[in-house]
């Protein structure tokens, strides 16, 4: 896996423990719908600030999205936030 997506699919992870959509997320931060879903796609280039900013308000330290086993818990998660279960 690559950086991008692994920050990628660690937002989404963090975000699914929170039970979260990614409308959920984009109203707790600063940024848009269409953005989170690059971000969680591994199709957004992300600078380390906005790294930081969303580790903050998903309430981990930032090098928890660069972690690369969290991120392969994250491909097995649903689609949608709705079905997730413990």
């Amino acid at each position: 896996m690559d950086l991008l997506e692994i920050v990628g699919l660690n937002v989404k992870y963090y975000r699914y423990l929170k039970h979260w959509t990614q409308e959920d997320l984009s109203d707790n931060c600063d940024f848009k719908i269409s953005y989170i879903s690059l971000i969680e796609r591994c199709e957004a280039n992300m600078t380390l600030k906005n790294i930081e900013y969303l580790a903050k308000i998903l309430g981990v330290s930032p090098d928890k999205l660069l972690v690369e086993e969290t991120a392969a818990k994250a491909k097995k998660l649903p689609n949608r936030v709705d079905l997730f279960t413990n």
